[in-house]
């Protein structure tokens, strides 16, 4: 029972950042339908890190609130989930956008999923 609980505290936080991505993601599309098309400007380069941050830490936040014990641990766990998926994407990006800015947005969301589940565990 406690494996499923910590599995279920986990999807939660990964679902919660998924959840605002996609929101931001259709937003996003909707406002500017161009979006995709063109390589990311500089604005919208910060934008996406700020957002997929404040996402993350949200996120690292939920999976602290939700786990059975050991919240950091799970933390850890979803920043490790986030960083594999956010090499991923960033992969994508090598192509069309130089700079670090795909080492960026690989490490960073991780990094503040951590961060959420750290100041959710200070400030309990």
């Amino acid at each position: 029972m406690p494996l499923l609980r910590s599995l279920l505290a986990i999807a939660g936080g990964f679902g919660c950042i998924a959840a605002l991505t996609g929101v931001t993601t259709l937003i996003t599309r909707w406002l500017a339908p161009a979006w995709d098309r063109m390589p990311p400007s500089r604005g919208a380069r910060l934008f996406n890190l700020v957002a997929s941050s404040l996402y993350g830490g949200v996120g690292g936040s939920v999976v602290a609130r939700l786990a059975p014990v050991s919240p950091l641990v799970h933390s850890l766990i979803l920043a490790l989930i986030v960083l594999l998926i956010s090499t991923l994407a960033a992969n994508e990006l090598r192509t069309s956008v130089r700079g670090v800015y795909p080492l960026t947005l690989a490490v960073l969301p991780s990094m503040a999923t951590l961060g959420g589940g750290i100041l959710t565990v200070l400030y309990r």
